[in-house]
């Protein structure tokens, strides 16, 4: 059985998509935040708060290095970051990696409307989320194997269409 693993940046709707393409296909769903409490016991922003950015990105490269058999997972938007950990997923046949290529316009407005703070760590030389979101785009763009480009007008519903017919194919 196929494991789906999204991907994209933060506010992509990834753990709302995992959710319901988990319900549609029958699997069970891992959201990063849950790999994440479930690893140390904590949210990631404690983690973050608690023990500083360097052993934060640690712990979570470690939270990517599990088996997900037979699941939907919703990756963190920064996983990517992870060369060694994405390649072995890419590389695993079992797995199927889908970017929710998501357009910065739609990215921001649901970044405004967000209530609570993401632990969001910028590197070295990012200072905007905008710099963010385009210097992660390429990253997306080399670690999937499905792209799903997703418009201002699609429902979460269009996004899983978009995903089964692709996962179809």
């Amino acid at each position: 059985m196929t494991t789906v693993i999204l991907i994209g940046m933060c506010y992509a709707g990834k753990t709302t998509i995992g959710k319901l393409l988990g319900q549609r296909l029958g699997k069970s769903v891992l959201d990063s935040r849950d790999i994440f409490k479930r690893e140390y016991g904590i949210s990631e922003n404690e983690y973050l708060k608690k023990h500083g950015r360097e052993q934060f990105l640690g712990a979570e490269e470690k939270s990517l290095l599990q088996d997900f058999e037979n699941q939907v997972v919703s990756l963190g938007g920064s996983a990517i970051y992870y060369r060694d950990a994405m390649e072995l997923l890419l590389r695993n046949k079992d797995y199927i990696i889908v970017w929710l290529d998501v357009p910065f316009s739609v990215i921001e407005k649901r970044k405004s409307l967000e209530s609570w703070e993401r632990p969001i760590v910028y590197p070295n030389g990012i200072n905007t989320f905008e710099e963010l979101y385009k210097e992660r785009y390429t990253k997306y763009d080399k670690y999937h194997k499905l792209r799903i480009v997703v418009s201002d007008n699609d429902t979460s519903g269009d996004v899983v269409e978009k995903i089964m017919v692709k996962l179809l194919c």
